[in-house]
């Protein structure tokens, strides 16, 4: 009788101590949230308060003609993302679209990158547990008719938003993901 009595007792302090424990993980999750939330209004409010920057590019003289113009196009210069018209040679431009390119502009975009840091290495998406994201899926960003690099998704993921890290080994030198590029699901393993 003294036996179960004490079963009982251990029972009921487990079950508190668990309620404690979940309870407890709530309240640091929310605090999370807060602090997230926090970051992205300080980031807003210093990126409202810094000056505009001139588009100094627009003002660039074009580049002299090259004597060696005669030379074809650098292999996969057409596949650099971002490239201003004025710098692509006239063969690069007519160039069809190679296979690899098309397959890219047939895919979906799974997603849209919201915000970068580059220099922590990670970026925000706008997809979430809305699409059944699940921590560790890679995928691939494109822009236009290029890829720029590969994600994957971290630990935070929110309901319609989720982090993701940006998988250095796969992304071009001197290119950098942005805001606005799309996620798509991996060409290649």
């Amino acid at each position: 009788m003294r036996l179960s009595h004490y079963a009982l007792a251990l029972t009921i302090i487990l079950l508190a101590i668990t309620g404690y424990l979940a309870w407890e993980a709530q309240e640091e999750a929310k605090g999370a949230r807060k602090e997230l939330e926090l970051v992205r209004r300080q980031q807003a409010a210093q990126e409202m308060a810094m000056p505009a920057k001139p588009d100094t590019v627009a003002n660039l003289p074009p580049p002299p003609a090259s004597p060696t113009s005669s030379l074809p196009p650098l292999a996969g210069s057409d596949l650099m993302p971002g490239t201003p018209a004025a710098y692509a040679s006239p063969a690069a431009a007519a160039a069809p679209l190679t296979d690899l390119q098309k397959q890219l502009l047939g895919m979906p975009a799974f997603a849209k990158v919201i915000e970068v840091h580059n220099d922590q290495g990670f970026a925000v998406i706008s997809a979430g547990k809305d699409k059944q994201l699940a921590s560790g899926m890679k995928f691939d960003v494109r822009r236009g008719n290029g890829l720029v690099g590969r994600v994957i998704v971290g630990e935070t993921i929110e309901a319609a938003e989720a982090v993701v890290d940006i998988d250095n080994t796969v992304v071009l030198p001197g290119v950098h993901i942005e805001a606005g590029d799309e996620l798509i699901l991996p060409i290649r393993k």
